[in-house]
């Protein structure tokens, strides 16, 4: 673990570094493209105080307040009876609807052009998020790449160990890490609402717990799969697994299942460990929830649907592990490498109070609300 720490420290300089850089030539284009949806609203909604004050001196801002202009004086006569001017103000609006579809693509596409390789150098700095660095190791890197941002704040606090809310923290040698724990209680579940950019969010619990740098997170939610993108044997089968569970659900474009969500962000094997476990029960007896191939280190994520075994036992509060296992070949039987228990704190009545509202048909109200059928939605467990 020292030693892969160790390393992780030394190689998150350079790619911390990538990162900011990346971000700094996104900014201006992110800029652009939120102004240009700021436009788009305004023109949406045919109110100017949405976009103003405009920027006349560029051509596209110049443009729409043009059409504002243009359009509240053509409204005004279609008002007063000149009915025949319908035709030309739909045409106009039109128009500038194109004109910034055009304006976006643009900026889509230079963003592109200037940003070539940005989901390498994300995927290269994934295990540097959220980490918590070996000080002297940052140090040591720093020697030969300077200016990355992890430098200064290594420098900035030799002494001690930066509080949760810090954009970086540290400890003074790779060992204190497995001494560094956290958990927390699972989450109050809510009803499903609005979430930005037409997502959904709530109807979910999630619990969390963190060993030095593995870090586990498991959720109960939603999974909403389009009725479309199934055979009409699957989505028999979704609507016999709700029957069994007794739970009411309708909506014309989804179908559901309650189900578990693991994330968990984990080093490359440290002890010859081939196989991870989500389970219930103690390391020598465990009741699997869940097991996944163990290859290499990174971001761990899986979502399926959950038995009413699982639900009955997340409803009493048992408590989940996730347990990294050394299984020799041809052997049924493995070594835990290390364990990582998650807290079971509000676990019965969040799983109780979130499986109700699944069960009752609220849920399936409060999509319809919010999805119609002819609508489309991103489900919260998707």
């Amino acid at each position: 673990m020292a030693a892969v720490e160790t390393a992780r420290s030394k190689d998150c300089v350079g790619e911390v570094a990538k990162v900011v850089d990346l971000n700094a030539k996104a900014t201006p284009y992110l800029n652009r493209a939120q102004r240009i949806r700021v436009l788009a609203a305004a023109v949406g909604l045919e109110d100017t105080t949405q976009a103003a004050p405009f920027d006349t001196s560029n051509a596209l801002e110049r443009d729409v307040h043009d059409w504002f202009v243009t359009d509240h004086a053509l409204a005004l006569r279609i008002v007063a009876g000149e009915k025949a001017l319908v035709a030309k103000r739909d045409t106009a609006r039109a128009a500038i609807k194109r004109r910034l579809q055009s304006a976006m693509d643009s900026v889509s596409a230079q963003a592109k052009a200037k940003l070539a390789g940005a989901d390498s150098i994300q995927a290269d700095a994934q295990p540097c998020q959220s980490a918590i660095f070996v000080r002297p190791a940052v140090l040591e890197a720093c020697k030969t790449t300077p200016g990355s941002p992890l430098c200064a704040a290594a420098e900035e606090k030799p002494d001690t160990t930066a509080p949760d809310t810090a954009q970086f923290r540290f400890v003074n040698a790779a060992n204190d890490l497995w001494g560094i724990e956290q958990m927390e209680p699972w989450s109050d579940p809510g009803p499903l609402r609005p979430g930005p950019n037409g997502s959904l969010v709530g109807a979910r619990t999630m619990a969390r717990a963190r060993r030095g740098n593995i870090i586990v997170a498991v959720a109960l939610a939603p999974l909403f799969r389009e009725r479309s993108a199934l055979d009409s044997a699957q989505v028999a089968q979704y609507t016999a697994n709700l029957d069994s569970l007794g739970f009411t659900f309708n909506h014309p474009k989804y179908v559901m299942a309650p189900a578990l969500e693991l994330q968990a962000s984990v080093p490359a094997p440290i002890g010859g460990e081939n196989l991870y476990l989500l389970h219930f029960g103690t390391v020598s007896k465990p009741d699997i929830v869940r097991s996944i191939k163990a290859d290499k280190g990174g971001l761990i994520q899986a979502t399926f649907p959950a038995t009413s075994q699982l639900l009955n036992r997340l409803k009493a509060g048992d408590a989940l592990s996730f347990t990294a296992l050394k299984v020799p070949a041809g052997s049924t039987e493995g070594t835990p490498v290390y364990s990582i228990k998650l807290l079971n704190v509000n676990e019965a009545r969040a799983a109780t109070q979130l499986l109700g509202y699944m069960q009752s048909g609220d849920m399936s109200k409060d999509l319809n609300r919010l999805v119609p059928g002819s609508g489309g939605a991103s489900g919260p467990g998707s």
